[in-house]
């Protein structure tokens, strides 16, 4: 029966391990960044979705999924931008985007302020608990609780045993 416990507990150890999505965004001082896109886990995040969005009109400037590498290179937009990877429903980052190596104009940074309702935001579900999560914790301190009172119940003949024979 421990046995059985043990492996059922091992399972739903596996099942409940969390992964995070994870970008790297690399100048390639020629005008090009590379995107990086993994799991946390190490898996690949190959066909994630790569968007460059302009940070003046929300507008889409480059959109390509990330190929079986799962890195990307990519012209840097002449305007201010952001780099969003989207790898589904609560796997999305957000980062600024690099400057080109002449620079923005100033003229358009300063509109940047101005719009940024209609971009991307990053969401990330990792400080949400999953129900296995919330189970496993319930479970170990449920066991923890069990432990301590098998331990005072054992102390305490123990303790009974030495005063009668002492």
């Amino acid at each position: 029966m421990k046995k059985i416990a043990v492996l059922i507990l091992l399972l739903t150890a596996t099942i409940a391990q969390a992964h995070t999505l994870l970008m790297n965004v690399i100048n390639n001082e020629d005008n090009t960044v590379t995107v990086v896109g993994e799991f946390s886990t190490g898996d690949s995040a190959a066909g994630a979705l790569i968007r460059f969005e302009s940070l003046l009109s929300g507008e889409i400037l480059f959109k390509q999924r990330l190929p079986e590498d799962s890195e990307l290179t990519a012209e840097i937009p002449k305007e201010p931008y952001q780099i969003v990877l989207d790898g589904g429903p609560g796997h999305t980052i957000v980062k600024e985007g690099i400057e080109p190596l002449e620079g923005f104009v100033k003229e358009i940074k300063a509109e940047v302020i101005k719009t940024s309702t209609k971009l991307s935001q990053a969401s990330n579900l990792t400080n949400e608990w999953s129900n296995p999560t919330i189970i496993l914790f319930i479970l170990g301190l449920l066991l923890i609780i069990l432990t301590l009172y098998i331990s005072s119940k054992n102390t305490n003949k123990i303790l009974k045993q030495i005063k009668q024979e002492g």
